[in-house]
């Protein structure tokens, strides 16, 4: 069963949007890893290792994981795909997330939070805490933010015939990443054949 296949067969059963996400997204296998396992299990253990978390709070999601991105209704590509990361872990979350409330005095300081259109990240990573999900690429600038990019940067060199870059988030619980990865059903929804 492929996993279009398996949302449908969830949708038609009524199961609810979390029970399909944990379904695809914490238990079946990752669509771009399948024939290339070795190179799952190295990309993984590498950020396991780096952040000293356990194998299993590393998981992929987004259309490497699919084979499809259901946002933007598109088949996953090595040469414009990402690879996308979940890290769920809430010790890590809490260590960021700390981080960067000293580095902010307590967010009285928000000078180092990048600026994007005009406008600083702060309330766009506020938004983000208050689901249970740290975005680094939000955070502000700094050693933590810098030591971050350049371990990705590096993943991302070694794999770059496989991918674009690789990114990953950070959540703060198996719930907050599921209710997240839900809007991947809705966007199936939205864009699925009538």
């Amino acid at each position: 069963m492929n996993y279009i296949q398996s949302i449908e067969k969830g949708l038609k059963e009524r199961r609810s949007h979390r029970e399909i996400v944990r379904k695809i997204f914490l238990s079946f296998p990752t669509k771009v890893f399948i024939g290339n396992e070795e190179r799952q299990f190295t990309i993984i253990d590498n950020i396991a290792f780096y952040f000293q978390i356990p194998l299993n709070s590393v998981q992929i999601v987004g259309s490497a994981k699919t084979g499809r991105s259901f946002h933007k209704n598109s088949t996953f590509n090595s040469q414009n795909s990402d690879l996308d990361v979940a890290i769920i872990d809430s010790s890590l979350f809490l260590k960021y997330s700390e981080y960067v409330f000293n580095q902010t005095k307590g967010f009285r300081d928000r000078s180092d939070f990048p600026i994007r259109d005009g406008r600083s990240t702060y309330e766009e990573y506020r938004q983000y805490l208050a689901r249970g999900i740290f975005r680094p690429d939000l955070m502000p600038t700094g050693k933590k933010r810098a030591n971050w990019n350049k371990f990705f940067g590096k993943l991302s060199s070694k794999n770059k015939d496989m991918f674009k870059s690789i990114n990953a988030g950070i959540y703060f619980s198996e719930m907050f990443f599921e209710y997240k990865q839900t809007k991947v059903i809705e966007n199936y929804l939205n864009n699925r054949p009538i």
